[in-house]
C-alpha cells in the first residue's frame, strides 16, 4: 500500500533532555474508529541533532501494536494480561535512530467483536451453545482481553513525545479480518484470518483524540512487562513439495512469475513445525488474489492424518489469509503470526503476471536460552528430546499455549508441565511466574481459579486450581526465591476452601459445579466423552477427584509449613490424612487389588491408581504391584478394560512409577513416544488417534523427565538447595546430558566400558549434591566429580 502522508508536525530534540514540562500520557484513539476488527496507524515525527546512544520508551496498545522506527521493525506488545494488570513494552529506540529525521510509526488493532450476551436461566448445553455461536463469528482471540481501541505512548526522557494531541493516526481500511471457525477442524480460538486489500489507500490522517472522556478512569491499570520481547528471527521457508507450474518448483529460492489469468498454487513444506511471521513479497499483477493457507499437517480424503511428512495426493485444509495485488510492489503479511509445517500459496491472477520475489519467514517465540541437552547412543530418545523442547518451544510465546495452531490459551494443566520443561532445559523462570501471577489473579465460581487465563470467556476447570496449588509447590522446590510462591498462598487457601464445601461426610469429594476435567481418558482404545470421566457414583462422590484434593492438600502442607502459616500446615495435614483414610477404606478393590474410580467399584484408571501411588495412599509394598496392573508390556496403555491416560496425564503415571523406585521402568513407558516417531512428528500431539492438535505441549514432558530421570539430574532439596544425580540408563552405553539449576548448569557423561560405569559430574562449586547408583550414594564435592562404579545389570 503506498503511504502517501506524513505528519507535518517535526519535533526537534536535544540529547540531553531536561525536565521540560509535559502533561501525562494519555490514551488516544481514532475519531471514528468503526467495531472491531479495526487497524489504525499512530505517528510522529522527530529531528535529533545527533545519533543517541540511548532511547527509552514504554509502549502499549488495546488490542496489539506493533512500533516502527524509520520502517524498521521495534518491538510488539503489550504481552497478554487482563485489564488489571495492563502491560507496557519498554522499548529503546536509540539503535534504530539517525542524526537527523526519523519516523516513528505503531500500528495498532482490536479485533475483538463485541459478543452476543448469554442470558441467565440456560442450561449448561444452552450456555455452551450460545459460546460456541459466539466464537463462530468471533475475530479476537480468546486470549485476548479488550477494553476498546487505544495506544498509549510515554518517553521518560523525552515527554514531548508522550500520546497525545500532537499525535495523527491514519485508519487502515485496507485491512479486515475474518472467522476461521469453519475453515478449520475442531475447536477453534486463537486469532482470525486476515484480509488485506492492497487497492485501498489509507485514510485521511487526522488528530488522535482522548480513548477515554473526561474524568472517565482509565480501564487499564498499567504494569510493565516482566517479559523479554518475543525472537522475531528469519528461519527458512521451506521447499515446494507440489506445484501445477513447473517454473515455480525453485520458488521461494528463486523468483517466479505466475502468467496473467492463470490460477497457480504452491505448497511448501518445511523440516520442521514453525510459529512464525510470513512475508510473501510481489509485483505487478493488479488484481491477483492471493490465498496463504496453514497447516499443521496435510489430511487425506476423508479427513485423516497420516504420515507427517507425506504429501502425494493429500490436501490442506486451515486457517487463511488473503491479499490483493494492487499493481506495485508489495510486501504482504498478517499482523500476528501463524503456525505451520505446510503452507499453500494459491494465486488467481487477472490481467496482469504476478511476480513472487519471495517469502521471507521471521520465527518467534519465547526468547529462552538453551542449557539443556540430551545426546545419547539411542538415536530415537534423541530425536523425543528434541521433539519436546521445540514442541515447549512453539507453545511458549508471552504465555504458554496449549497449542499454538488452535487455541493459544495458557490452561493450568497444560502449563505446569510446560514449566517444568522451562526450568529445567533453560532455568528461566519468568514465563513460569507470569503463568503462576495469571492464574492466581483469576476467580470463578467463587473462588477457584480460571481453567485457561489471560481469558475473554470464563472456562472454570476445578481441577486444575489444585494443579496451580502443584505449580507453585514445583517453584518453591527448584527455585531458591520463594516469593513468586509465597504470595500466592492466601489465594491457594481460597481454593482449597472452595473444594473443602464439596466434601462429604465420608470424607470424599462429591461432583463440583463447572467442567470436572482431568484428563482426555481412552478406554480399549475409545476416546470417552468428556462427561463420562472423572466417573460418579449415584451419590456423586468421585475417589479420583479426591486424591487430587488430596495431592494439593499434601503440596500445601509443605508451603504453609516453609512460607506460610505451620497451623494452617498441620490442618492441611490432617485434612489429607483424613482423606487418604476414606479413600483406602471405600476405594480399594481387593479383588482386583486397585482403587476404583467411585466406591462402587464400577470402574478402574489408571488416573486413580497413579495418584494412590503418588500420594502415598497406598502401601508402599502394594505399590510395585499396583502399578504393574496398570499398565502393559510397554508404553503407557492400560490393560483391556481400565481407562488409559493421555499423553498428557501420563506424567503422574510416571511420577507415580518414580515415587514407588520404579524409575529403572521409564524407558519401557517412552515406548509410546517411539510409536510416534512412526508417524514423522515433528513436535507432539494433543492425543491419540486423528488428533486435531499437532502442536500440543502438554505431551512434551518427556523431555525434562529425560533430564531428570534418565539422566538422573534433579533437586534434593527446597530452592535446589542440594544436587541429587541418580541416573536410570536402562540399556544405554553412552549418554551426555546436561540440565539447569539456579546456580548454573550441572552437565554429566555416562559411559558403559564392559561392566563398569565411568561417571563424570560437572556442577556448581557452591550446589552440595550426592551421585546415587544401584542403591549407593556417593558424595559430590567441588566442581568436577569422576566416579568408576559397577555397571550393574
Amino acid at each position: 500500500m503506498v503511504k502517501a502522508y506524513r505528519p507535518s508536525l517535526v519535533l526537534v530534540l536535544a540529547l540531553a533532555f531536561g525536565p521540560a514540562a509535559s502533561a501525562e500520557p494519555i490514551w488516544i484513539t481514532h475519531p471514528a474508529a468503526p467495531s472491531a476488527p479495526t487497524v489504525v496507524r499512530f505517528e510522529r515525527d522527530l529531528t535529533l541533532a545527533r545519533k543517541p546512544g540511548h532511547f527509552p520508551v514504554r509502549v502499549s496498545a488495546d488490542n496489539r501494536f506493533i512500533l516502527l522506527v524509520n520502517g524498521r521493525r521495534v518491538g510488539a506488545g503489550p504481552a497478554t494480561s487482563d485489564l488489571g494488570h495492563w502491560r507496557y513494552a519498554t522499548l529503546d529506540l536509540a539503535p534504530y535512530l539517525t542524526r537527523g529525521s526519523n519516523h516513528l510509526e505503531a500500528v495498532v488493532w482490536n479485533y475483538v467483536k463485541p459478543e452476543e450476551p448469554i442470558p441467565d436461566g440456560l442450561s449448561p448445553a444452552q450456555k455452551n451453545a450460545a459460546a460456541f455461536r459466539n466464537q463462530r463469528n468471533q475475530t479476537g482471540p480468546v486470549a485476548q482481553i479488550s477494553a476498546r481501541l487505544g495506544f498509549w505512548f510515554s518517553a521518560p526522557g523525552a515527554p514531548e513525545l508522550d500520546s497525545g494531541p500532537t499525535w495523527r493516526v491514519q485508519l487502515d481500511s485496507a485491512r479486515s479480518a475474518a472467522p476461521v471457525m469453519g475453515q478449520v477442524a475442531g475447536f477453534y480460538a486463537a486469532g482470525p484470518s486476515e484480509i488485506v486489500d492492497a487497492r485501498v489507500p489509507l485514510a485521511a490522517p487526522v488528530a488522535a483524540t482522548p480513548a477515554l472522556a473526561p474524568g472517565e478512569p482509565s480501564p487499564w491499570a498499567l504494569s510493565a512487562d516482566p517479559l523479554p520481547q518475543m525472537s522475531y528471527r528469519a528461519v527458512d521457508p521451506g521447499l515446494v513439495a507440489r506445484t501445477n507450474l513447473d517454473e515455480a518448483k525453485a520458488f521461494p529460492r528463486q523468483p517466479v512469475t505466475i502468467p496473467a489469468r492463470k490460477t497457480v498454487k504452491i505448497l511448501l513444506a518445511r523440516p520442521a513445525m514453525v510459529a512464525a511471521y510470513p512475508t510473501l513479497r510481489v509485483t505487478g499483477g493488479k488484481d491477483a488474489s492471493i490465498k496463504l493457507t496453514y497447516a499443521e499437517a496435510l489430511i487425506d480424503a476423508k479427513g485423516r492424518k497420516g504420515l507427517r511428512s507425506e504429501v502425494g495426493d493429500r490436501t490442506i485444509r486451515g486457517l487463511s489469509d488473503r491479499f490483493t495485488a494492487d499493481g506495485g510492489a508489495r510486501a504482504f503479511a498478517p499482523l500476528w503470526w501463524r503456525t505451520w509445517r505446510y503452507l499453500e500459496i494459491e494465486v488467481q491472477t487477472a490481467d496482469q503476471p504476478l511476480r513472487l520475489q519471495g517469502l521471507d519467514v521471521a520465527e518467534t517465540d519465547y526468547p529462552f536460552g538453551q542449557v539443556g541437552k540430551f545426546v545419547s547412543d539411542d538415536p530415537e530418545l534423541n530425536r523425543i528430546w528434541d521433539i519436546g523442547w521445540r514442541t515447549a518451544r512453539i507453545d511458549a510465546h508471552e504465555t504458554y499455549m496449549d497449542t499454538a495452531y488452535y487455541e493459544q490459551l495458557q490452561y493450568v494443566g497444560d502449563t505446569r508441565l510446560q514449566a517444568l520443561i522451562s526450568y529445567a532445559v533453560s532455568g528461566d523462570p519468568r514465563l513460569a511466574t507470569q503463568a503462576m501471577d495469571a492464574f492466581g489473579a483469576s476467580r470463578a465460581l467463587g473462588g477457584v481459579t480460571e481453567g485457561a487465563y489471560p481469558s475473554r470467556t470464563s472456562n472454570p476447570i476445578p481441577p486444575f486450581s489444585l494443579l496451580w496449588i502443584g505449580m507453585l509447590h514445583d517453584y518453591w522446590s527448584r527455585h531458591p526465591d520463594p516469593e513468586p510462591a509465597r504470595r500466592h498462598l492466601a489465594r491457594a487457601r481460597e481454593v482449597l476452601a472452595w473444594f473443602d464445601g464439596y466434601l462429604g461426610p465420608d470424607g470424599l469429594m462429591r461432583k463440583t459445579p463447572g467442567w470436572s476435567f482431568v484428563d482426555w481418558a481412552v478406554k480399549d482404545g475409545r476416546l470417552l466423552s468428556r462427561d463420562a470421566f472423572p466417573s460418579y457414583d449415584a451419590q456423586g462422590r468421585s475417589c479420583l477427584l479426591s486424591l487430587a484434593y488430596l495431592g494439593a492438600l499434601r503440596d500445601m502442607t509443605d508451603l504453609e509449613a516453609a512460607l506460610g502459616e505451620p497451623s494452617l500446615a498441620g490442618r492441611d495435614r490432617s485434612r489429607a490424612e483424613a482423606i487418604a483414610a476414606a479413600v483406602r477404606d471405600q476405594c480399594w478393590a481387593p479383588d482386583r487389588g486397585l482403587f476404583a474410580d467411585t466406591p462402587d467399584k464400577a470402574s478402574f484408571s489408571q488416573h486413580t491408581n497413579a495418584l494412590a501411588v503418588l500420594y502415598d495412599v497406598a502401601a508402599p509394598k502394594d505399590a510395585a504391584a499396583i502399578l504393574d496392573r496398570t499398565v502393559g508390556q510397554a508404553g503407557i496403555d492400560a490393560p483391556t478394560g481400565m481407562i488409559s491416560t493421555s499423553y498428557y496425564y501420563a506424567w503422574y503415571l510416571v511420577r507415580a512409577f518414580d515415587h514407588a523406585g520404579q524409575a529403572d521402568r521409564y524407558l519401557s513407558l517412552l515406548d509410546t513416544w517411539r510409536g510416534l516417531l512412526a508417524l514423522d512428528y515433528t513436535t507432539w500431539p494433543e492425543e491419540r488417534g486423528n488428533t486435531r492438535s499437532d502442536t500440543h505441549a502438554w505431551s512434551a514432558h518427556p523431555t525434562a523427565d529425560l533430564l531428570e530421570l534418565v539422566a538422573g539430574i534433579r533437586p534434593d532439596a527446597p530452592g535446589y538447595g542440594r544436587l541429587r544425580v541418580e541416573p536410570h540408563l536402562g540399556a544405554l552405553r553412552r549418554l551426555d546430558a546436561a540440565a539447569a539449576t539456579p546456580q548454573g548448569p550441572v552437565e554429566v557423561k555416562y559411559r558403559r566400558k564392559g561392566q563398569r560405569l565411568v561417571v563424570e559430574v560437572r556442577k556448581p562449586a557452591g550446589l552440595s549434591g550426592v551421585f546415587v547408583w544401584r542403591g549407593q550414594s556417593h558424595a559430590l564435592l567441588g566442581a568436577r566429580t569422576r566416579l568408576d562404579l559397577p555397571a550393574g545389570d
